[in-house]
């Protein structure tokens, strides 16, 4: 799992931007941007190991998390974009 992922990673590194001059917005943007991709490969990974699940008729998979993945990348656009 990439640092970037890890929440307690983020806020400490938005601190550090912001300490370091960059003002809120840019700060958000610039972690905005490496987490959601980071989150998206994540996921990405989530839905081909659901699929994978379901192929071989298990049916053991949290899709909750996916959701709750989706729903956080859809924030995250507006924050970046």
């Amino acid at each position: 799992m990439e640092k970037i992922l890890d929440s307690e990673f983020r806020n400490t590194l938005y601190k550090s931007l912001v300490e370091a001059g960059y003002d809120k917005k840019e700060a958000q943007k610039i972690i905005g941007v490496k987490y959601f991709s980071a989150l998206k490969e994540n996921t990405k990974e989530s839905v081909n190991k659901l699929m994978e699940s379901i192929e071989s008729e298990k049916f053991d998979f949290d899709v909750i998390t996916i959701t709750a993945a989706i729903t956080e990348l859809t924030k995250l656009k507006d924050i970046i974009s």
